[in-house]
């Protein structure tokens, strides 16, 4: 009877530590935590410089700023309000690259340049904000199971209010696996290619990565955290896959991964590229950690996106 009591007391114990452990790391990549290169570029305790992404964005902002945006609303189909602005190209060519921007981001903040080199190459952009980012509602990030299904409702948006022939969707670390699995949902004929840079394999990899990078083995924190997610913010871990949107697209593919990346690993880069069976690109950047590889090697990869985007709509943007 005592080892009854016993055992029952340490089950009780593992089970109220298990949810601590689950509350925790739910509020640690769940809940968003907002991040802006102005503050970090400003924190002397940062884990790295963010200079030069400011100037990136100070650039791109000075550019932007006279270019008389669209604001864009679109109600997903969990009833969040989400928020976007459209660019137009000074001399357009009928295409429009919808821009998923990562994790705790928004899209001016971490796509402010890529949007610059875009229109200056004919292609109108619409930058999103995610749900639960900037100005979009939400209180939840989802690792894209939710984000996927508001990329393809935009992409229909988008069609309804500016009509443009092409679509190239374009997404950075958790935007570049939003897109991906974007692939899974009905698309518009229109959506034509795919430009994915560092996203990762599937929501659950990503975080399991993680956990492991922190030391701590998976099987003490994914199940219960998995478990307070469903009944939290209403989905799992395993809901979604990128490779199952990668398997299932037959549009030109572009993937940009940091050889150096240990925040979604490499491996993962050449993973989805290897699922891939269309026309495809891999570029691997030397000596370039997570989501820096527009950054540490901007011409090879705007030549690589001109690439992808002229073939996929056979429109020449190559030119400025």
């Amino acid at each position: 009877m005592i080892f009854v009591y016993i055992l029952s007391g340490l089950i009780v114990l593992f089970l109220i530590a298990e949810y601590i452990v689950a509350r925790y790391f739910f509020k640690l990549a769940i809940v968003p935590h907002p991040f802006d290169f102005e503050t970090a570029a400003k924190d002397p305790n940062a884990d790295r410089d963010f200079t030069a992404d400011l100037e990136m964005l100070h650039t791109a902002q000075a550019y932007l700023k006279d270019r008389s945006p669209e604001p864009v609303t679109l109600v997903s189909r969990d009833g969040l309000d989400l928020q976007a602005v459209y660019y137009h190209a000074e001399a357009p060519k009928g295409i429009t690259v919808i821009m998923m921007h990562g994790y705790n981001h928004t899209g001016i903040g971490q796509f402010g340049y890529y949007c610059m080199f875009y229109l200056k190459h004919g292609c109108d952009v619409l930058l999103t904000d995610q749900r639960a980012c900037g100005k979009s509602g939400g209180k939840y990030i989802t690792f894209g199971v939710r984000e996927s299904e508001d990329c393809a409702d935009w992409c229909y948006r988008v069609n309804e209010q500016f009509k443009p022939e092409h679509i190239i969707l374009h997404g950075i670390s958790l935007g570049g696996a939003t897109v991906m699995m974007a692939l899974s949902e009905q698309l518009p004929d229109n959506v034509r290619g795919v430009v994915e840079d560092c996203g990762f394999t599937s929501p659950y990899e990503e975080l399991r990565h993680n956990v492991e990078q922190m030391k701590i083995p998976p099987f003490l924190v994914m199940p219960a955290t998995d478990l307070y997610c469903r009944l939290k913010a209403g989905y799992g871990f395993k809901d979604k896959s990128s490779l199952d949107g990668i398997k299932a697209n037959k549009r030109p593919l572009l993937v940009i991964h940091g050889d150096s990346d240990d925040f979604v690993p490499t491996e993962m880069g050449r993973r989805v590229y290897e699922a891939a069976d269309c026309e495809k690109e891999l570029i691997l950047t030397e000596n370039t950690a997570h989501a820096d590889s527009f950054k540490n090697h901007g011409g090879q990869c705007e030549d690589a996106c001109l690439r992808l985007v002229t073939k996929a709509t056979g429109v020449d943007v190559t030119g400025v």
